[in-house]
């Protein structure tokens, strides 16, 4: 069993959803229309403040944060964690329907959950069952896997990658969806659950050199969005992030299967700057 191509348990947290936001240009108003134009609109931005503002801090239900992008082709970048799938529709239609909807507008988005993948579990599940003369896909399997997985949900750990908080103290930012390989001769999904589990672990030892300066949310996309992974990075350095990443791609697992779409960077606006970075003030 651990030589087949079997996918790998995994557990899911909050749904989350990334948009992209392009903001108004500044207008000189130099009559009265004008005037009364840009009043209007700054109202209505000021209104989507108070209502960022609110989502900032749902406890158990969630969150939302702002971020100024650098670059990128856009001006802003909204993350929302949401317990479900419905729940980010009602952000969605909401931020849609917002009478700041014109001005504020949404150009992208990216639709994922949190995902914490277990290949090296799963590995060792595989192993005891075929020691056990036990079949993959049995009722014994299954009941193996629930307990386990009961076992993992139970812990502070898994609980905190699951359902992540933004770091107060890493302000920036850094977003890029990911793919594994799936070429003639280089398709990550052919290879034997052992030898996928070979290469996350020595990939997971890159990123725990980084503890304490980088902190992440991986969220998986497969039948969600056009990638497969999103890669939500936090630091207090944005340099961080070029470190963690050039360095990553020299590990195998990168350097052989992996693929990487657009790369997003920025810093998160405090609750109390929200308004004044959306109207221009």
């Amino acid at each position: 069993m651990p030589d087949s191509p079997t996918p790998p348990l995994a557990l899911h947290g909050w749904y989350m959803l990334t948009q992209f936001v392009r903001l108004p240009e500044a207008v000189d108003a130099t009559d009265a229309g004008d005037a009364t134009s840009t009043a209007d609109r700054d109202a209505g931005l000021r209104d989507l403040a108070a209502m960022l503002r609110g989502w900032g801090d749902l406890g158990s239900d969630g969150w939302s944060a702002l971020y100024r992008i650098v670059g990128g082709g856009t001006d802003c970048m909204i993350l929302h964690l949401r317990p479900t799938l419905d729940a980010l529709g009602e952000v969605e239609r909401m931020m849609r329907l917002h009478p700041s909807a014109a001005d504020a507008v949404v150009t992208g988005s990216y639709v994922s959950v949190v995902e914490l993948g277990l290949y090296g579990h799963t590995l060792g599940l595989a192993r005891r069952a075929e020691a056990d003369g036990i079949e993959m896909g049995s009722e014994e399997w299954q009941s193996r896997v629930d307990a386990f997985l009961e076992e993992q949900l139970a812990r502070d750990y898994t609980m905190q990658r699951l359902y992540p908080r933004q770091p107060a103290e890493m302000p920036y930012v850094c977003f890029y969806p990911m793919n594994k390989r799936r070429n003639v001769g280089q398709n990550w999904y052919e290879q034997s659950l052992a030898e996928r589990a070979r290469l996350m672990q020595e990939h997971g030892k890159t990123g725990r050199a980084y503890a304490g300066k980088v902190k992440q949310i991986i969220s998986g996309s497969v039948g969600f969005d056009d990638w497969e992974w999103a890669v939500t990075l936090f630091a207090a350095d944005p340099i961080r992030f070029k470190e963690l990443v050039t360095e990553m791609r020299y590990d195998e697992v990168t350097s052989i299967y992996g693929e990487f779409g657009s790369f997003w960077v920025g810093h998160r606006i405090a609750d109390d700057a929200i308004e004044a970075e959306l109207t221009g003030e």
